[in-house]
Order: C-alpha cells, then structure tokens, then sequence
C-alpha cells in the first residue's frame, strides 16, 4: 500500500521512529562510552543530510497542496529542526579526509568559524519554522492563512541550503 508514493512502512518509519529514536538520544547522550570511528560519524552526517533533504521536499509538496496531509506538516517541520539540530556537531575535525566518501570541501574545516556559524543558524531557522508550524496548527483558520507565510518561510530555508552547499560542498 502507497501513501502518496511513499510506501506505507518508511512512511510509519519516518513518521514515528525517527522522532523516537532523536528523543531517546536526547535523554542518554552519554550511554556509548567508546567515540565512534570517522567514518561512522560521516555516514552519520550522510543520514542527517538525507533527512534533511526529504523533510524539505516533504514540506515544499505538502506546503504548495501537491499533496494534501496537513498533519504532516508539523511531524515533517520537526524532524527538519531535529536533524538540523545535529548536523553541525557531525562536521568535526576528525573527519576531515577520511575513506569514507564525501562531498564535504575542504573548506568546511578552513573556514570552521564560517560553517559553524552558518549551521547554528540554520538550526535555529529550522527550529523557528516548527515552532511557526506548531502555533499555526493550533487555530485551522490561521493554518489555512499561513500557508503563504510558512512556504516562504521554508523558501528562505532552502536558500540556506543552496548557499551552504555552494560554498562548503564539492560534487
């Protein structure tokens, strides 16, 4: 079974597990005694940056009403904040130049101040837009009204993205 072509399992997946599995991390943070390798914390950041990616796609569809679930708007807003929230923290020195592949440039670690800054606010961005979400959730006709606002506001976020990628990413 199909949920608006995406199959019903990774929808629950994404839907329910992904916020779980980011709460549990939030109450234990310190359970895993040994650091993880490089590579791992990269493949970590892959995972991160792919959540990211399908959020916002998720929300540019559901926000220009190609799709017509507005209880996802929030829950997709969320796992948005979440991941970025974590994203920064994956770009640390000790995986500069490690075998696992990656689209990082070297800028990334030269210009760390730069990045950081810009992955801060980014967080914070994202964070904002949920929190605009959740409030416009709270009354259906200021949702309705503030779809405009919300698309825009997701507008300016994506921007974020292509400006950070243009300058730190190699492809």
């Amino acid at each position: 079974m199909a949920f608006f072509n995406i199959p019903f399992r990774a929808y629950l997946r994404r839907a329910f597990l992904l916020p779980l599995f980011a709460f549990s991390m939030l109450l234990t943070p310190n359970l895993h005694a040994a650091e993880p390798s490089p590579d791992s914390v990269v493949k970590f950041r892959k995972a991160l940056m792919g959540e990211i990616k399908s959020s916002l796609q998720s929300l540019f569809l559901l926000l220009k009403q190609e799709v017509d679930d507005d209880k996802s708007i929030a829950l997709q807003a969320q796992i948005l904040a979440l991941s970025s929230q974590r994203v920064g923290a994956s770009f640390v020195y000790r995986t500069r130049g490690v075998a696992e592949e990656t689209t990082a440039h070297e800028r990334v670690w030269t210009e760390a101040k730069d990045f950081q800054a810009q992955m801060q606010k980014f967080a914070k961005d994202t964070q904002a837009f949920a929190e605009l979400v959740a409030s416009s959730e709270a009354n259906a006709d200021a949702h309705a009204a503030m779809r405009k606002t919300l698309a825009k506001s997701l507008a300016g976020i994506g921007k974020q993205c292509k400006s950070c990628h243009d300058r730190y990413r190699t492809e």
